[in-house]
């Protein structure tokens, strides 16, 4: 076991003993190894790496990467489409959650959007894939690998704001006064969006 992490599990440490008594678990792999250093830490903090469940894949959409907002709900949004927004993140990012405009109004006032991935809109509560969200909490991001709380289609496609696509958001916008840059008007509410760019943080 030269060199090597290994996961043992400790049974008792009696008084009369300088060491503890334990049962060996299984080996992880070779010290100083990227792999087994995140295996380590993933193993640590309890971060649930199994794959998703039959029953959690049964709640995506049945029609995948091609699944398209039906004509009522579009009606029931504030369609942004119009509106020149961008995501900013680090490069590479394939979950982008959110993203922002800015324009001058007619006033000479800013409007300034903040726009979030609506997963609710996949995520029903109480259902299997919303049980398995709360339980896993977040996505861990680790050196060289992504553990997820949501399926990979949702996190990378449908739920990702990439840019020349129509997404479905939580906007919240605000009418910024130009002079002392207080907030004087502020609406909400569920919307559609069509980003322009995905930038990285060295575009932006």
């Amino acid at each position: 076991m030269e060199n090597k992490r290994i996961i043992v599990r400790f049974k008792n440490w009696s008084i009369k003993s300088p060491f503890p008594s334990g049962q060996f678990v299984k080996v992880i792999g070779d010290d100083d190894k990227i792999g087994t250093e995140t295996a380590m830490i993933l193993h640590e903090y309890n971060v649930d790496t199994r794959q998703f469940s039959a029953k959690v894949l049964a709640c995506l959409p049945k029609e995948g990467k091609n699944w398209r907002m039906d004509a009522q709900e579009e009606a029931r949004r504030m369609d942004l489409r119009h509106l020149d927004v961008a995501s900013v993140d680090p490069p590479g990012c394939k979950d982008i959650d959110d993203a922002l405009h800015c324009i001058t109004l007619p006033n000479g006032n800013y409007q300034v959007g903040v726009h979030i991935a609506d997963v609710t809109h996949f995520v029903r509560a109480g259902a299997e894939i919303d049980k398995e969200a709360a339980r896993r909490c977040t996505t861990v991001y680790m050196v060289d690998k992504r553990t997820d709380m949501l399926p990979g289609l949702l996190t990378e496609n449908l739920c990702s704001l990439v840019h020349s696509v129509d997404r479905a958001a939580f906007s919240v916008i605000w009418e910024i006064d130009c002079k002392t840059f207080e907030s004087v008007n502020i609406k909400f509410g569920k919307s559609i969006i069509r980003s322009r760019a995905s930038l990285s943080y060295y575009q932006a």
